[in-house]
């Protein structure tokens, strides 16, 4: 009798060992999947953003903003020039201002992603006006 007892609390114990570890085997493929998108998303970020200061940089550059930006492969879409690429869709939005010493020209560099904004990148430039 007392070999039978014996038996069932072995088995019992290996019971709960396995059940526990299975636990921990759960919550750790969770956390790494979690981990996973994190590192997925951040990576996408880093794309866009390398993206959008590259657009932006030559924006600066540019005598003529739009016609960079059609050199670049934007096309008009109402007041947004816009370039879909595999992994996102870069919106760049121009405007300018006219002041007494020059002009204020900016630009918005959004990059989007299934709809959703990832980063908004605001620039301008200041072009002195001489008479």
């Amino acid at each position: 009798m007392r070999s039978n007892n014996r038996s069932n609390t072995l088995l019992v114990e290996l019971l709960i060992v396995v059940l526990f570890f299975m636990l921990a085997a759960t919550i750790l493929l969770q956390v790494f999947a979690t981990a996973r998108n994190m590192s997925e998303r951040s990576g996408r970020i880093t794309r866009a953003l390398t993206e959008a200061q590259n657009v932006s940089e030559r924006l600066y550059a540019a005598d003529d903003p739009e016609a960079a930006l059609a050199g670049l492969g934007f096309a008009r879409q109402g007041d947004a020039w816009v370039l879909a690429e595999d992994d996102f869709v870069t919106e760049v939005t121009l405007s300018s201002e006219e002041t007494p010493a020059g002009i204020i020209y900016r630009q918005e560099v959004r990059m989007l992603k299934d709809g959703e904004t990832l980063l908004s990148l605001p620039g301008g430039r200041y072009q002195e006006v001489r008479p």
